[in-house]
C-alpha cells in the first residue's frame, strides 16, 4: 500500500534544499557532476542560487539520483521520502 508523503512546509523544504546544497558542495566530485548536469560554472552558481526556483531545481536534482538521494538522507539523519515530499513542496507536480 503506498503511504501518502506527509506534508513539508515550505520552509522545512527550503531547509532540505539548503542542506542538500552543502552536501553536494561539500564534495568536490560531487559538485563537478552537479554543475555538469545544470549548466551552471563556478562563476554563475551565486547568481543562479538567487533564483526563485533554485531550490527546487537542486531538490530536482537530488531525487533523480538516487545513490545520492539515499546518501543524502543518511547524512541528513532522515527518510528519503521526507527529501521527496520538500521536492513536492517546492515543485508540485501538476498531476498530483
Amino acid at each position: 500500500m503506498n503511504t501518502p508523503l506527509k506534508r513539508v512546509t515550505r520552509e522545512e523544504a527550503e531547509n532540505v534544499a539548503v542542506g542538500a546544497f552543502a552536501f553536494i558542495t561539500s564534495d568536490e566530485e560531487r559538485l563537478g557532476r552537479f554543475l555538469a548536469v545544470s549548466g551552471l560554472g563556478p562563476d554563475t552558481i551565486r547568481s543562479a542560487a538567487s533564483s526563485p526556483g533554485f531550490f527546487a531545481g537542486i531538490l530536482d536534482y537530488v531525487v533523480s539520483d538516487e545513490p545520492l538521494l539515499i546518501a543524502l538522507a543518511k547524512e541528513m539523519n532522515t527518510k528519503p521520502e521526507h527529501i521527496m515530499g520538500a521536492r513536492w513542496t517546492l515543485s508540485p507536480s501538476e498531476f498530483e
